[in-house]
C-alpha cells in the first residue's frame, strides 16, 4: 500500500460497507435451527400440549394417541425450546416428556431477524 492512497481504516470502511451492501441485495436472511420435536402426555393433555407447541412458533406436524397418550410431532426452532422441560412439566402435572433433534435450517421471520439484529447491534455499542 502506498501511503498516499489510503489509511487501512479507509480501506476496513468500505470493504465493511461494500460487504453490507452485497448481502442486501443478495436478500440474505437469518437462519436458526428447527428441531424435530416429539411430545408425549396423556390425552386429557392434549390442547395444553398441542397449544405449547403452537405458542412456540412451532409447526404442528401430526398428533395420534397410542394407549390412552397423545403423541404431537412437531417443528420447533430451538431458541423456542429453552426451558420446555418446565413447562411441559407444569402444564401435564409432571406427567409429559419431549424427545428432540436437529432437523434443519430455516429462515428466521422478518420481524423476529429484525429485533436480533438490533439488539446485536445495541450490544456492540455498548462495548
Amino acid at each position: 500500500m502506498h501511503e498516499v492512497d489510503s489509511s487501512e481504516q479507509a480501506f476496513r470502511t468500505c470493504g465493511a460497507n461494500g460487504f453490507r451492501e452485497a448481502c442486501r441485495k443478495a436478500g440474505l436472511q437469518l437462519l436458526e435451527p428447527t428441531m424435530s420435536v416429539e411430545v408425549t402426555a396423556p390425552e386429557d393433555y392434549t390442547g395444553a400440549v398441542s397449544g405449547s407447541v403452537a405458542g412456540k412458533r412451532g409447526k404442528i406436524i401430526a398428533i395420534d394417541t397410542k394407549r390412552n397418550a397423545t403423541i404431537v410431532r412437531a417443528l420447533v426452532p430451538l431458541g423456542e425450546m429453552f426451558g420446555y422441560a418446565s413447562e411441559l412439566r407444569n402444564i401435564t402435572s409432571g406427567r409429559g416428556n419431549f424427545t428432540m433433534h436437529f432437523e434443519h435450517y430455516e429462515a428466521v421471520p422478518y420481524a423476529l431477524s429484525e429485533e436480533i439484529v438490533a439488539a446485536r447491534r445495541e450490544g456492540k455499542e455498548k462495548r
